[in-house]
């Protein structure tokens, strides 16, 4: 799957209270974990400290480009505002063309780092949800991978609990937990090769020319 996929989230972007309270009743295409909650801490109105889990990496910023079946993807990311900006467009007779737009916090938890992916905030309505993907993310000046949770491993763990992460009632692919429980099990799970996937990652290099120097704070 491109990355057009997986910032499209094969679950709906942004669900109202009414849907998210029928959300159990509703048969979703595909296998995606996604979560309520990000994986950072938002803060409040009156205290809006930034998480001191959350980080900037300027080996993300520049252009990316993968190809599958004919169809290239070129993602393009900025960092403004203290936050990514994420911008992806598919090319090739085998795509819809379609151009996707969304926002991305980078956390970093012991040795490892996050993207949390979710839609821009002017694309959320004010009653509406709006749900953060999370990926495992591997990256350095030529390369990025970005992996999801594993759907099957989740909903089997939550099963045998052998995890207790909360998710909706019988819709495992749907993480209620908080933010701080949501690091807790990133963090235990983030090398275990069965929860984030290696043959599920979306692997991209950098294109020719980018310049990954480019932000703005």
């Amino acid at each position: 799957m491109s990355f057009s996929g997986i910032i499209r989230s094969r679950l709906t972007h942004k669900i109202s209270g009414i849907i998210l309270a029928l959300a159990a009743l509703i048969v979703l295409p595909g296998c995606w974990v996604s979560s309520i909650n990000p994986l950072y801490d938002e803060g409040t109105i009156l205290d809006s400290h930034k998480d001191s889990d959350e980080v900037f990496d300027r080996s993300l910023v520049g252009a990316w480009t993968t190809t599958r079946e004919n169809c290239t993807t070129l993602l393009t990311i900025t960092f403004t505002d203290q936050v990514y900006d994420l911008q992806s467009k598919e090319q090739g007779e085998q795509c819809s063309d379609d151009t996707l737009h969304r926002q991305g916090h980078l956390v970093k938890l012991d040795a490892c780092y996050f993207l949390d992916v979710s839609p821009m905030d002017a694309d959320v309505c004010d009653m509406c949800v709006a749900k953060h993907d999370i990926f495992l993310a591997k990256f350095d000046k030529a390369t990025l991978t970005l992996t999801p949770i594993d759907s099957d491993w989740l909903k089997q763990a939550l099963e045998a609990k052998i995890v207790t992460l909360a998710t909706l009632t019988n819709d495992t692919d749907t993480i209620t937990a908080s933010s701080q429980d949501l690091k807790a099990f990133c963090r235990e799970f983030a090398e275990n090769t069965e929860v984030f996937k290696p043959e599920s990652a979306e692997a991209f290099d950098r294109k020719q020319g980018s310049q990954s120097a480019a932000f703005t704070l």
